[in-house]
């Protein structure tokens, strides 16, 4: 269904207005959208560089929104929020945006501007229905982003193509002629100089094997940090405005780890950037473009010592001198080096054959930040609605992100609920538009009653979140040894990287479990009962159910409602109040929660990797 949009210039702020005076700006800015259309504003976004917060797959990257073909296109993660920037090269009026979704589109998003890439400011917010929107705004920016709130159903935000139609070009100022003008001074010469950005770089001579590209590999900092793509990008292309370039030319390549470039504010090192023509620098290879391989053929085939086809030579910008030099000693060195570089080959496969046979994978995994803003900002304006009506806030055994609204399941009935969240017909649920969340007041007051909320996953109609701290009881994990672990680490990213989280203590009891250094470490669960007492709580993982006597024990603790630790077990427990099994096919399930896939939170990354 086409939606036509109008959006009267910064419509952000008109939200804050009283209805009188939001309809005298509103006329006063239509009438300055009239004035200044005069002009037919051209398409300015086709082929720019292009970015977003995530992918569904690497076939479906940011360029393909701006390429103008409308049989491809760029899909987000599986989550909320998500973004699609695009950089213009300049600093502009922008008209008009036009957005051709395709079935999974978002149901509420703004239109922001910028002029750093840093600063937004917001023109256009509304909800949408899909099909094509056409946006009318006036501002001035070099970035134009969208940036979804929430999408129409399970799977992301999926874009055809995005269209910024803006002023032309400047045209450029004509050379005066030798001979019919004296020479320019240094003022006028720098008044009709184009920007630096608009300047073309000279591209250096290079030569390498077919395929050769430029590329840079990724490095730690001195301090233990990882380098910024914008620095990387001020350091060889001498503008640090044009990572986005970068970031689209390596954006679907498969880094040497098996990850994908998804968020450009955060790189690993050892990734490899591939770069434009005219980066210049020390550090800068000229070759293939190195990835990944994947696992090795076989071992007992033994490695190839046949010359490398995918030589790689450091590139700085500088010509290329050659020289002759005697060949037998050329031969000898190379085939030395050959064969150490199968011996390097053969040890790194018996390293990643060992790697993929441990069933344990010792990181914790960060948050999923996309989900965690979202329900963050909508907890916090929850806190402050209660606290503007004088109400309790309630008690939630869980949060489910369903299209485009937020329904919190309360422990118990409560109603009357506050502006903007409207009570089911049992009292025992609360739901409000994520648009109203997103533009309310927020408190901020502590989240502590929140603390203990996880995000399990995707299930069919949306996100789920539950909150552990409700089982008053055992949690147990099961399913195979690899899946139940994994399941594990993202349980603990939430339970102690989440923005609601208190940053509680982990302890973990037994062998065979995950041994992040973050977390303590006990071979018997008797070193910490005497622990497990009522105040600020924490997080305790058993490798195996506990016996009769802990079981007793334990459910004594549970019986006081101040006790708020939360105890997960790995494996099967008679005694669990909640019961989760984790598969293979990637589904968690838990017979009184809908089921949920545990492994569609793509904008995770393992901490320290």
């Amino acid at each position: 269904m086409t939606a036509l949009l109008l959006a009267l210039g910064a419509a952000g702020a008109l939200g804050g207005l009283a209805p009188a005076q939001a309809q005298v700006q509103q006329a006063q800015v239509q009438a300055q959208v009239q004035t200044d259309t005069q002009v037919d504003p051209v398409l300015l976004s086709q082929g720019k560089p292009t970015v977003a917060s995530s992918l569904e797959k690497p076939e479906f990257p940011a360029r393909q929104a701006v390429d103008g073909n409308s049989n491809t296109r760029w899909s987000s993660a599986f989550s909320d929020p998500q973004w699609l920037r695009i950089d213009l090269g300049r600093t502009t009026t922008v008209h008009r945006i036009e957005i051709d979704w395709e079935a999974s589109h978002s149901t509420n998003y703004r239109i922001e501007l910028s002029k750093d890439g840093e600063t937004w400011e917001t023109h256009w917010f509304g909800e949408g229905d899909g099909g094509n929107d056409v946006i009318n705004i006036l501002g001035e920016g070099r970035y134009v982003r969208m940036y979804s709130g929430a999408r129409s159903g399970t799977a992301g935000n999926s874009i055809w193509e995005m269209r910024v139609f803006g002023e032309p070009p400047p045209k450029p100022t004509p050379k005066p002629s030798p001979k019919a003008s004296p020479k320019p001074s240094a003022t006028a010469q720098a008044e009709v100089s184009p920007s630096p950005s608009d300047t073309p770089r000279p591209v250096p001579s290079r030569s390498g094997p077919p395929g050769s590209v430029v590329y840079y590999v990724v490095k730690a900092t001195p301090d233990d940090n990882v380098e910024k793509l914008n620095d990387i990008s001020e350091r060889f292309l001498g503008d640090r405005e044009r990572w986005p370039e970068i970031a689209a030319m390596t954006e679907g390549h498969r880094q040497p780890d098996g990850e994908y470039l998804t968020d450009p504010r955060t790189l690993t090192p050892g990734w490899v950037l591939r770069m434009p023509k005219d980066a210049v620098g020390k550090g800068l290879k000229f070759g293939p473009l190195p990835g990944y391989e994947g696992p090795s053929p076989s071992p007992s085939v033994a490695p190839s010592l046949s010359p490398s086809p995918t030589a790689v030579a450091d590139v700085a910008g500088a010509e290329e001198t050659s020289f002759s030099v005697p060949v037998v000693p050329i031969l000898l060195v190379v085939g030395g080096a050959l064969l150490l570089g199968g011996l390097v080959v053969l040890v790194m496969w018996l390293v990643r054959r060992r790697k993929r046979a441990e069933p344990f994978d010792d990181s914790l995994l960060r948050t999923d930040t996309s989900a965690a803003w979202t329900v963050d900002r909508a907890l916090r304006v929850l806190m402050a609605a209660c606290e503007r009506d004088g109400l309790e806030v309630p008690g939630t055994t869980g949060v489910f992100i369903e299209g485009s609204a937020l329904r919190l399941r309360l422990t118990n009935p409560a109603s009357p609920a506050p502006s903007p969240w409207q009570v089911s017909e049992d009292g025992q649920s609360w739901s409000a538009p994520l648009a109203k969340l997103q533009s309310g007041a927020a408190s901020e007051s502590p989240t502590t009653p929140f603390s203990r909320l996880v995000n399990l996953g995707m299930g069919e109609t949306g996100r789920v979140l539950v909150d552990f701290s409700v089982a008053r009881g055992v949690i147990s994990l099961d399913g195979p040894t690899r899946v139940r672990h994994e399941v594990l680490r993202r349980w603990l990213g939430e339970l102690t990287g989440s923005p609601w989280s208190d940053d509680p203590r982990v302890v973990m009891v037994g062998n065979g479990l995950p041994r992040p250094e973050q977390v303590e470490h006990l071979t018997g669960i008797e070193q910490v009962l005497p622990e497990l007492e009522v105040g600020d709580g924490g997080v305790l993982v058993l490798s195996q159910a506990p016996s009769a006597a802990q079981q007793d024990l334990l459910a004594a603790r549970f019986a006081n409602p101040e006790f708020t630790w939360v105890v997960i077990v790995l494996g099967q427990s008679p005694s669990a109040k909640w019961r989760f099994t984790a598969g293979d096919d990637g589904w968690l399930r838990s017979g009184f929660l809908p089921d949920v896939r545990f492994d569609e939170q793509t904008a995770v990354r393992r901490g320290g990797e």
